[in-house]
């Protein structure tokens, strides 16, 4: 009876271990984490740097003269387009008639010395001062006659009106932010193409190039695109923002796209080949700009800190990790660096 009771006893014992160890290590399991994971990817893109500019035309002109005078036609209205050397302004000639005549009293002396001169009846001397005095007049003429007549230098459309007809003009300055600050009577613009100008800063400065392709988009045109490239990068940098200002040019057929208008420019970079993680896998350290993946190493976690290069939809090109780590997917805010974990979709 002894022996039955000791047996009983010894096999409760055994019974009651069994049972502590089952639920110590149903317990240590249910603490670590179940995630998924998914392998970078390494894919060839071509990257994308985007840029706020506005639009300005591709030539730009104030039209006027050198001398003050009266308007007194102006041949074109606002929109109006116009050719290369079409005139665009009249002033009032009275100071060319005024020219005209003094030049047609120093042209009868001139006239008279010369015969003089060939009878040997004056000096080289007496000659020489009165042909200076009729090629003075002549280039006077010419420089008053020039001033009447206001020509356009390239073709394009007349974008304003400065003045009108009956104003006197001056030599002031054509006072409108962002354009030309030049005197002028009229303003003209050449529209196809268009330029769009923004600015870059020194750390990008070295990734653009004349000639690299770009998209321009426009809140005035939702949906579309235009298409262009790099023109012109200006060879310094301002002192202050210690960026330059680029230029892009794209055609305007439809003279739709206006001087003024806001524009995003994206520059096409040259092709390149990134590590590519979901957009999803993506911690971001709260009250930081900072991005972390984490990665499964033996089934440890390790957080390592990743630069975005660009998104591609529901993909993000990082650097910071090499194609093939396994990272990450879903439950990467229940763990820590160096949490073991349990992947379910091994």
């Amino acid at each position: 009876m002894k022996r039955l009771t000791l047996l009983l006893s010894a096999a409760a014992i055994v019974l009651t271990s069994c049972s502590g160890k089952n639920d110590e290590q149903t317990e240590k399991d249910i603490n670590v984490p179940l995630v998924k994971t998914v392998k970078v990817e390494e894919r060839t893109f071509n990257p994308t740097l985007t840029f706020s500019g506005t639009v300005f035309a591709n030539k730009e002109a104030n039209l006027g003269a050198t001398l003050p005078g009266k308007v007194e036609k102006i041949f074109f209205e606002e929109g109006q387009s116009v050719k290369k050397g079409d005139l665009i302004v009249e002033l009032s000639d009275e100071m060319l008639t005024q020219a005209l005549i003094e030049h047609e009293t120093i042209k009868k002396d001139f006239e008279r010395v010369s015969r003089l001169r060939e009878k040997g009846s004056i000096s080289e001397m007496e000659y020489d001062h009165v042909k200076a005095k009729y090629d003075a007049s002549t280039a006077k003429v010419e420089m008053v006659r020039k001033n009447t007549q206001v020509y356009a230098p390239f073709s394009g459309i007349i974008a304003e009106r400065m003045m009108e007809e009956g104003e006197i003009y001056f030599i002031n300055p054509g006072l409108e932010p962002g354009y030309s600050m030049r005197s002028g009577i009229v303003r003209l613009m050449q529209l196809d193409p268009v330029k769009i100008k923004f600015e870059v800063n020194e750390k990008d400065l070295s990734k653009i190039r004349k000639g690299l392709p770009v998209e321009v988009r426009m809140d005035a045109f939702p949906g579309r695109t235009f298409k262009g490239e790099v023109n012109n990068i200006k060879p310094m940098l301002s002192t202050t923002t210690h960026s330059t200002p680029v230029e892009v040019v794209i055609s305007n057929a439809k003279m739709e796209i206006k001087p003024g208008m806001f524009a995003f420019v994206d520059v096409k970079l040259p092709e390149i080949k990134s590590a590519v993680v979901p957009l999803r896998s993506i911690y971001r350290m709260p009250g930081t700009s900072e991005d972390y993946v984490f990665t499964v190493v033996n089934d440890t976690v390790h957080r390592v800190k990743v630069e975005r290069v660009q998104t591609l939809g529901e993909y993000v090109a990082v650097n910071g990790v090499n194609a093939g780590t396994e990272i990450i997917l879903e439950g990467k805010n229940r763990v820590n660096d160096g949490l073991k974990v349990k992947v379910s979709n091994r």
